[in-house]
């Protein structure tokens, strides 16, 4: 899942690949925007068909980690009916 997240991310903001790691930041170090964020979560919610959070949510999101977390974790629960 995280190498998709870094597919993803890699494709939106034109940075490459092997630059983004579970702890780089997404705003700060990656220069995302809030455009960016927007687009990096509807490709996400479309890839995996889930709904991740409203994008005020996902701008709150510091990190590649964290993101990766909150949609392990909306994987996790679909898979289980939650």
């Amino acid at each position: 899942m995280l190498d998709d997240l870094k597919t993803i991310i890699a494709k939106t903001i034109d940075v490459k690949n092997k630059e983004i790691k579970p702890e780089t930041r997404i705003g700060a170090d990656l220069g995302a925007d809030y455009l960016d964020m927007v687009e990096i979560q509807m490709a996400l919610e479309d890839k995996y068909n889930i709904d991740i959070l409203s994008d005020r949510t996902v701008w709150k999101m510091k990190t590649v980690g964290e993101l990766a977390n909150v949609v392990e974790e909306k994987l996790k629960n679909q898979k289980v009916g939650v």
